[in-house]
């Protein structure tokens, strides 16, 4: 059993000390705690991408002295602040690369000690953005602006398909060849609603150049024909002339299977119900019910238009150099010409808001037992947001549903009408903000009204009679050590970087502003302090008087999943009647004929086009971690003195032979209890508070341990003495 604090220490800014086991505990700032313009990914906006992505533990179930956990990395992009050599600027500007390429402007990001170049392709107009640090874990992306005008998901196949061979690696699956000799540090894509981003990682520069080769060839020379529509989209699938059609394709089966949840098909009427008239109102990872309406004219068309460099943003952030980022580009975009249609044609318009609001209800495929689930939204914005605006919307966002003890939250679980609270709060990842709060497990669809009565009225009192001030300190505390502690664990520090720039970038906006937050907190602590009413005024704003509000009930139906197949089997049904016998023969022709290229071994020579590392690119030197054992009043302590950004990571164990064996299973909850109980001096808001105001967080958790016999006997259990 263990408890875990990280705490920003004076101490420690001046000795870059760490206390006890330093964890990968970056999932906050990722995933959850992006709430802040960069840190914010939208991860949770995109399609799930062709591998999926690494499950990283969240920091309220993380683990303490694990040996399987993965232990942050040496090399750190923020630890040393300034580091990177002044005459970066001077240097490129000289470099002869640069007859091909603008440079647009340039900045040192100070919060990170991050110098950012940004580039124009003189040729195709392609924007390049540099980003030069001190971490060796590289970071490569291209992205393409992707908005789609239906649910056939053509952005989503499209990403799968241009990573099924290409014009110098003819394969079928460059991708997963790469994962067998590659030391990438993430290797993936994602497709938003309104684009689409192939990045990639490595700390080995070969490796890093290898990987980004073979993904600039894939996105810009595809291998693209019928038969790559069929395999990743969709196909009409017979193997014998007297049996009945059905529908194949790895993208249609997938979505299948998301339409098949219950919260993605809330959250997907959700976000199209807000945005009725631009491209957010169709589902770009595409309608099993519409998927088969794609052609292959209108998906090949879809690449020519969109994936052309004059509609590219390209990214590369790490300790390489500048100049050779450059070179790597020009050698592929020199083919292209200019494309501005391209760019206006990829535009994202603006969702005008409504001025009444509206309720949606629908039906999700369930069992007997299948309960409602609702949430109220609202589009917060129709003209850009300051920095300054967005930052407080992040904490107006905490302060009402960041912690179990946050008031809209509080209410919410402790009314009964629901079995948990949907508090997915502010999104800010798309071109438009939205804001989205309910409950599922709702027994009695006719509760939902009460929900929503609920949820008004907390945020009307709270428009009136505010936070209290240690509410809001505590909040600001927690955003603020987030930002700087910018802990992302496992996952590449400059994908988040990449992904926090394109929440401007796409949009035509300054891709720095999202990197930076000094400014924007100052300013918010100035205007709290003059006693401006900062977050009454947002929810009255935003929230209260707000008339683009929709409510979606999602109620179970215990019979509609079986309307959905015998709609599919009815529509393919009238398609084979429609067809002649020598089109069923052609049909079931192709079906064998992709069957066969799917199970066909490409050629060695082929597969040796793919590049990979070999024993003498690898890096010989062992990685240690600096430790040191010692002791104090009795109790053995570990020390790690690494580079930590000023912050120190305390973790302490207790040994859980203490506790008998039959009460071991209530270890869990004892530890939910710690945190969100209370104690005997603080009630569990103030508890909240303090920790928030105090620590950059602390949790608990368990870990355990396998103990192995002899004589292939299970020993007994092992109970200390307390």
């Amino acid at each position: 059993f263990s408890l875990y604090m990280r705490r920003l220490s004076p101490l420690a800014v001046l000795t870059a000390g760490c206390i006890a086991m330093m964890l990968s505990r970056g999932t906050t700032a990722f995933m959850q705690a992006g709430k802040a313009g960069m840190i914010r990914s939208g991860l949770r906006s995109a399609t799930a991408a062709r591998v999926p992505l690494r499950q990283w533990q969240t920091p309220a179930a993380g683990g303490s002295l694990n040996r399987n956990q993965r232990i942050a990395p040496l090399s750190s992009g923020v630890s040393n602040v300034k580091m990177v050599a002044a005459d970066i600027f001077e240097d490129i500007k000289k470099a002869p690369i640069m007859d091909k390429f603008e440079h647009v402007k340039e900045d040192i990001i100070e919060e990170y000690g991050a110098k950012v170049i940004l580039f124009r392709h003189k040729k195709t107009g392609a924007e390049i953005m540099s980003v030069s640090v001190p971490d060796e874990n590289k970071v490569f992306g291209i992205t393409f602006r992707t908005p789609p005008n239906d649910s056939t998901g053509i952005p989503h196949i499209l990403e799968h398909s241009v990573l099924c061979g290409s014009r110098k690696y003819p394969v079928k699956e460059p991708f997963v060849e790469l994962l067998k000799g590659s030391m990438n540090t993430f290797l993936n894509a994602f497709t938003y609603p309104d684009r689409t981003c192939y990045p990639v990682a490595s700390q080995n520069l070969k490796d890093f150049y290898n990987l980004v080769n073979v993904y600039l060839d894939s996105v810009l020379h595809p291998a693209l024909t019928p038969w790559t529509l069929k395999q990743e989209g969709w196909h009409y699938d017979i193997e014998d002339e007297t049996k009945p059609l059905t529908y194949k394709g790895v993208v249609f089966n997938e979505m299948k299977g998301v339409y098949s949840s219950p919260d993605a098909i809330h959250g997907r009427t959700c976000q199209q119900a807000l945005f009725p008239d631009n491209t957010y109102g169709v589902d770009s990872g595409g309608d099993p019910a519409v998927i088969p309406e794609l052609t292959w004219e209108n998906f090949e068309g879809f690449h020519k238009k969109f994936y052309h460099p004059s509609n590219s943003r390209i990214y590369f952030y790490g300790d390489d150099p500048v100049a050779a980022r450059l070179e790597l580009v020009e050698s592929y975009l020199e083919e292209f010409d200019a494309k501005p249609q391209a760019k206006i044609d990829s535009v994202i318009g603006w969702q005008k808001k409504h001025n009444t609001p509206w309720a949606i209800e629908q039906f999700y495929p369930a069992g007997e037992d299948g309960t409602a689930l609702m949430t109220v939204n609202w589009l917060i914005n129709d003209k850009t947001l300051t920095p300054q605006e967005e930052l407080a919307l992040d904490v107006m966002d905490d302060l009402l549903l960041g912690t179990p003890v946050s008031p809209l939250y509080k209410k919410l679980r402790e009314s009964g009408l629901g079995e948990s609270v949907i508090s997915d709060g502010l999104e800010t990842v798309l071109q438009q903000a939205t804001y989205s709060v309910g409950m599922k497990g709702i027994k009695d669809p006719a509760q939902i009204a009460e929900v929503e009565k609920l949820i008004l009225e907390t945020l009307t009192e709270l428009s009136v009679e505010g936070f209290d001030s240690s509410s809001i300190e505590a909040s600001l505390n927690s955003l603020e050590f987030r930002l700087r502690e910018f802990n992302t664990g496992g996952f590449p520090r400059g994908l988040s970087y990449m992904l926090g720039a394109l929440s401007s970038w796409l949009y035509d906006r300054d891709p720095f502003e999202p990197l930076r937050f000094e400014k924007p907190l100052a300013d918010l602590r100035a205007r709290l302090a003059s006693g401006e009413p900062v977050f009454q005024d947002l929810m009255s704003k935003y929230l209260i008087t707000n008339g683009h509000r929709v409510t979606v009930k999602s109620l179970a139906d215990a019979t509609l999943e079986n309307t959905i197949r015998e709609r599919e089997v009815a529509e393919l049904k009238s398609v084979r009647d429609k067809l002649t016998e020598s089109e069923i023969k052609q049909l079931v022709q192709e079906t064998m004929a992709l069957k066969e290229r799917q199970v066909a071994e490409d050629a060695p020579e082929k597969l040796a086009l793919i590049p990979s590392l070999t024993m003498d690119d690898l890096d010989t030197q062992c990685r240690n971690i600096p430790i040191a054992v010692g002791e104090e009043k009795g109790v053995t302590v570990l020390r790690h003195d690494l580079p930590t950004n000023g912050i120190v990571y305390a973790d302490v164990g207790l040994d859980m032979r203490v506790v008998p064996a039959d009460l071991l299973p209530l270890i869990p909850l004892f530890c939910r209890c710690l945190t969100e109980m209370g104690t005997a001096g603080k009630d569990d808001i103030a508890l909240s508070e303090y920790i928030r105001t105090h620590t950059g967080g602390i949790y608990t958790s368990t870990t355990t341990t396998t103990k192995y016999g002899k004589d292939n006997k299970i020993p007994d259990p092992e109970v200390v003495s307390n």
